[in-house]
């Protein structure tokens, strides 16, 4: 089921965003770029099809442009999809941007290397579970490719005054960037719960993890690098 809600709070605030240059998430340029003694991974060439899912105002695809990779990405309105690519043809970037869900992703399967979800696996629409959005991540991605995905603490600050379902997801109700008032989100406790959740779809887990104050706002956020089965 579509949440016009969310799409609509979310079109609106990407269409603040003036700034023709933004930067990259910290975590994507470390797992892309950086080496780290408990990080499996593989990482993509020149060419190699990578698929960023939620990639909002473009920050990570301009990243993943500039390392000459076949990007696409999909966003939850027509409306950011415009904002990004024209951001994105001005800074010279051409990638393939569609609109999608993280359950519906307008893909074909076993299509990209890569899947980058910054900050999105964990939105789950009306009548559907986190399972749903990893089980459509791993239709659309090669067998043995590459998940990179960030997922929030159950402890992040987003998940004060939410309510815990059954489903394990929970519906916000307090959300000072006024977007996800309403709508459910998946929270783990431990790296343990991440990997019960994924290990459906995928192997070889590599896990991180940050708790990040910020000016108020206490971001409490896992790092996730897993590989198709």
């Amino acid at each position: 089921m579509k949440n016009t809600s969310i799409d609509e709070n979310y079109s609106k605030f990407y269409g603040t965003k003036k700034y023709l240059k933004v930067y990259p998430t910290e975590f994507v340029v470390r797992i892309f770029l950086a080496t780290y003694p408990k990080l499996s991974f593989q990482k993509p060439e020149p060419g190699d099809s990578i698929l960023d899912i939620g990639f909002g105002d473009g920050r990570n695809t301009s990243f993943l442009c500039d390392l000459a990779l076949d990007v696409s990405g999909i966003e939850i309105s027509p409306e950011i999809v415009a904002m990004a690519r024209d951001r994105l043809e001005r800074l010279g970037h051409s990638p393939d941007l569609r609109v999608g869900r993280n359950s519906s992703l307008p893909y074909e399967d076993e299509h990209f290397d890569y899947i980058l979800a910054c900050h999105s696996c964990y939105y789950c629409d009306e009548g559907e579970t986190i399972s749903d959005n990893l089980k459509e991540y791993a239709r659309v991605l090669k067998t043995g490719g590459f998940l990179v995905a960030s997922v929030p603490d159950s402890e992040s600050y987003i998940f004060n005054q939410s309510t815990r379902l059954p489903d394990g997801t929970s519906r916000i109700g307090t959300d000072p960037y006024g977007n996800r008032v309403g709508y459910r989100l998946h929270a783990f406790r431990n790296k343990g719960e991440i990997e019960d959740r994924f290990s459906h779809f995928f192997t070889n887990f590599s896990f991180g993890r940050a708790r990040n104050d910020y000016f108020g706002i206490d971001e409490r956020v896992f790092w996730v690098v897993c590989e198709k089965r």
